[in-house]
């Protein structure tokens, strides 16, 4: 079993499994391009599977085992919600340079 933890491509063989977590804020989009994929969510009963072409996102702050059913060709892709990168370093360097709206608070 390998840790995905970045965007990557992979050819998984037969019967060999990868394991996709999306961290708080982030969203992983799973693409099978070849071959056919089982995903096993943490916590839910139901599994999933993914034939060449099929895609299947996590919602933030989960994580899924893929296995091999064939030998299979797959992509990884992070995606980070709006609402942390707008915080981020480009929100934080705009606002010194006052280019953007200043926060807003409650009122």
């Amino acid at each position: 079993m390998f840790l995905v933890s970045n965007d990557m491509t992979a050819t998984l063989p037969a019967r060999a499994s990868l394991r996709v977590v999306a961290d708080p804020g982030e969203r992983v989009a799973v693409r099978c391009t070849e071959g056919e994929l089982w995903l096993i969510r943490d916590g839910d009963p139901k599994d999933t599977s993914l034939a060449a072409s099929e895609s299947f996102t996590l919602p933030e702050a989960s994580r899924v085992e893929l296995y091999a059913v064939t030998p299979a060709t797959l992509r990884v892709t992070r995606c980070r919600s709006g609402g942390v990168a707008g915080n981020g370093w480009r929100s934080r360097f705009k606002r010194l340079l006052g280019l953007a709206q200043p926060l807003r608070t409650g009122n």
